[in-house]
């Protein structure tokens, strides 16, 4: 068998490299199935682009990666879903059966299958249930319509090596982005707000994840962004992989996503050895999580790594009040910059939208099309605490950035 792995995804406010794809070609390197990879992001062109590389491989299936259903962010909101329908709509007309996977998939996986009119979907990681389907598919037992898989019941292999060669690295870095890496997937939390915390983790050899790093150093790739769900799941983890990294000497600087627990003084010393410059930590509104990110705080400023916060806040029951005085705590603790949201992006299954949905005064404070949009696959947002709020609450204070209205990053507003 033979799959075309595309990346449709075109944003370009950092462009992001399809790590998911390099991944799930090194591991179907290890199977009977040929594989090439397809990169859409700077395509002039993706539907010409997709039929030169059809012409040329002529795959039996093609894969689709879907990174995000949208930019979650309500202001200057882009969605990113009829795009890549038209794409796969394209591919099928060509007889050729399409199977989808991703981070954005996971997140509402019927619905996206349903809405983008593919064959098959890999809900989870697809290292092992991507080639799994394949085999199927070639011994005769062809999965059913609107099949997904379930990548967590299949794992990952450690030994599968990732593939470097099918990705312009030169291209992203000219274009702002960085090259990623992952110690593992998925997240123990189950935060009511966020469709990444599944309980489910899966954690990476740290002496692999290091040789990975190791051989894109040695084609002078230096500059990295982890793109693990959260970094500190396991601090006996974390603390693995960054020996390892601090060991073998590759001289890479990269930055990094945290939640506010676990975390102890090591683990940030040991942070600072590896090279690391900036940990962004993900803070909601809550005295627990805001005790935790004081520390946090505290330990960044020791080590000389310099902290973003992206701070949540207006959850159902929430007032101005409560968020001022939130705000007057991240003020006290003064990181580096602080990134607030009060527009919650709505995501069906999550704790906080049934609690929206079950509220009888929620249509006040909804913005999107709820009842012909019942997988919320075109975004609904919830918001209780208005931009007018917001901004009296936030002043003109520097130190915070209402999200929306700046395309860039952390990683590029705190730059050098």
């Amino acid at each position: 068998m033979k799959i075309l792995l595309i990346n449709p995804n075109r944003y370009r406010t950092p462009p992001v490299p399809p790590l998911a794809l390099e991944y799930l070609a090194g591991a179907l390197d290890g199977s009977p199935h040929g594989c090439r990879i397809l990169d859409l992001c700077f395509a002039d062109d993706p539907v010409g682009e997709l039929d030169r590389e059809i012409n040329a491989f002529k795959p039996d299936i093609a894969g689709f990666t879907i990174r995000n259903i949208d930019t979650v962010i309500y202001h200057n909101n882009v969605f990113f879903l009829d795009d890549i329908k038209s794409l796969v709509s394209h591919v099928r007309e060509k007889d050729i059966p399409v199977v989808l996977g991703g981070a954005g998939f996971s997140f509402v996986p019927e619905g996206i299958l349903g809405y983008a009119g593919a064959e098959w979907g890999v809900y989870g990681p697809g290292e092992r249930a991507l080639p799994a389907l394949l085999d199927r598919y070639e011994q005769g037992d062809i999965p059913p319509h609107g099949t997904i898989l379930d990548g967590w019941e299949y794992g990952i292999d450690t030994s599968h090596r990732r593939r470097h060669d099918a990705v312009d690295y030169g291209r992203y870095f000219g274009n702002r982005g960085l090259a990623g890496f992952e110690t593992q997937k998925g997240c123990f939390g189950a935060c009511s707000y966020c469709p990444e915390g599944n309980r489910h983790v899966m954690f990476k050899n740290p002496s692999g994840v290091v040789e990975e790093i190791s051989e894109l150093t040695a084609r002078g790739i230096t500059s990295f962004h982890l793109c693990d769900t959260e970094f500190n799941q396991d601090l006996a983890h974390c603390k693995a992989f960054l020996e390892a990294l601090i060991a073998s000497n590759t001289g890479i600087t990269w930055v990094l996503y945290m939640k506010t627990s676990p975390y102890d003084d090591d683990l940030f010393r040991l942070l600072r050895k590896s090279g690391a410059q900036l940990v962004t930590l993900s803070v909601p509104t809550g005295d627990d999580s805001l005790d935790h990110a004081e520390t946090v705080c505290r330990l960044a400023r020791k080590y000389g790594l310099r902290l973003a916060v992206d701070f949540l806040c207006g959850f159902p029951g929430e007032t101005a009040e409560t968020v001022r005085a939130a705000l007057e705590r991240l003020r006290g603790m003064a990181p580096d910059t602080v990134g607030v949201n009060s527009y919650f992006r709505l995501i069906p299954k999550l704790a906080v939208t049934s609690q929206i949905l079950s509220s009888p005064d929620h249509g006040h404070y909804l913005l999107g099309e709820v009842e012909n949009n019942p997988d919320m696959i075109r975004p609904v947002f919830y918001n209780s605490i208005t931009m007018d709020m917001l901004k009296e609450l936030v002043g003109d204070d520097p130190l915070f950035r209402i999200e929306g209205f700046e395309r860039t990053s952390n990683y590029e507003r705190l730059r050098g």
